[in-house]
């Protein structure tokens, strides 16, 4: 029968078995609770009776599968259960942080506390210097790990969830940064100032055209990143002046609601000249970037920030793609707009703020938008 150690804060299960060699043998139980090591113990006394598990023979003896064949299959499960590809891509990017952290073939269920929590309260790299992330990143990494592991358990790879012994940063109260008409020509700016600042430098010539077309049509319909990543010509109708948002095989609109959004000002403006110079398919995407390719979202997060800081706004690190939709909804707001139209443009289900506003009658989205962005 194991007997349970501590060691430099740490608890140990030691097995005695005369027969082998040597004839003690410790295996970590990976926390500093005197209560959890009891559960692992017991757990691992059962399963050495069983044949499940042998400290001498490199621990257990079935379910095991490394960081990076966990991984894998929990991505190829969420994307066979229709998890939108964004959400897919977040998890990827969180796992990968999570296998940067972990030694190298560590099975899943050797994951301990700190290696989270490592990974958890990792700063971020910006010009070469690190930089502490808000307590938001850090929330989010958390909740992200921890239902991977609790899909792990599922499987029989893990016993405990070894994030449930990292202490989730508290939330955080603050304002959403949102673009000044002002910063948005700033930003805009930067992408044609960088672009002539190459022209005579050796190598390709950055051509990033399609961004601003993005940064345009985000800021006048509050669509999110994947929202126009997805967007269609035959989601468009200059007749109605609309924009459709709708879900396909490879997309999933948020809270599965699809909805219309009031087509005006810069937007359709910018909408049209695109599609008079293309005379595109109605099956084509809207936006290329200058490869000829859809973006890619996370090449829409990082030249959307590299071109913030090239226009020097003053909150730029506060800042990221997502901060258009938020300029969207600020803007409607401080033009008076009613909470209720706002709700229904950004495509918002039930919030508190909107609760007490009754059913908008037609139209009223559409005056909100032209009476912000102007009409065309």
């Amino acid at each position: 029968m194991p007997s349970m150690r501590k060691q430099s804060g740490r608890y140990y299960a030691r097995f005695y078995d005369r027969s082998r060699s040597p004839k003690r043998k410790s295996w970590p139980l990976r926390t500093h609770r005197k209560d959890v090591a009891s559960r692992k113990l017991t757990e691992l006394k059962r399963a050495y009776e069983e044949g499940e598990f042998d400290p001498w023979d490199g621990g257990w003896q079935r379910g095991n599968r490394t960081v990076p064949e966990a991984a894998e299959a929990f991505l190829e499960t969420k994307k066979e259960a229709g998890l939108r590809p964004n959400t897919i891509e977040v998890y990827h990017y969180v796992l990968k942080g999570l296998k940067e952290h972990t030694p190298p073939g560590v099975m899943v269920r050797d994951v301990a506390p700190e290696h989270v929590r490592a990974y958890v309260h990792e700063p971020k790299e910006v010009a070469g210097e690190e930089e502490s992330v808000s307590n938001a990143t850090k929330r989010h990494r958390h909740s992200h790990l921890s239902t991977f592991f609790r899909w792990a358990i599922d499987q029989g790879w893990a016993d405990e969830n070894p994030v449930e012994e990292v202490k989730k940063p508290r939330k955080e109260e603050t304002k959403k940064a949102f673009l000044s008409p002002d910063d948005v020509e700033k930003v805009l700016a930067a992408v044609d100032a960088y672009r002539n600042l190459r022209l005579d430098e050796p190598g390709p010539t950055p051509n990033d055209d399609w961004l601003k077309q993005m940064i345009i049509v985000a800021v006048s319909t509050g669509l999110r990143r994947g929202e126009l990543l997805n967007l269609r010509w035959m989601d468009v109708d200059f007749e109605t002046g609309r924009l459709y948002v709708r879900s396909r095989e490879d997309f999933k609109a948020k809270n599965g609601d699809e909805r219309a959004v009031p087509l005006v000002g810069d937007a359709r403006s910018k909408l049209e000249e695109l599609n008079d110079c293309r005379s595109p398919d109605p099956t084509d995407h809207v936006f290329f970037d200058d490869r000829g390719e859809p973006p890619k979202p996370d090449r829409v997060t990082r030249r959307f920030k590299f071109y913030v800081r090239k226009a020097k706004l003053p909150h730029r690190e506060d800042l990221s793609f997502h901060s258009c939709r938020h300029t969207t909804a600020s803007w409607l707001t401080m033009n008076g707009a009613p909470r209720k139209a706002i709700s229904e443009i950004l495509g918002h289900t039930t919030t508190r703020m909107t609760e007490r506003y009754s059913h908008l009658s037609p139209g009223v989205e559409e005056e909100a938008m032209k009476d912000t962005f102007g009409s065309t």
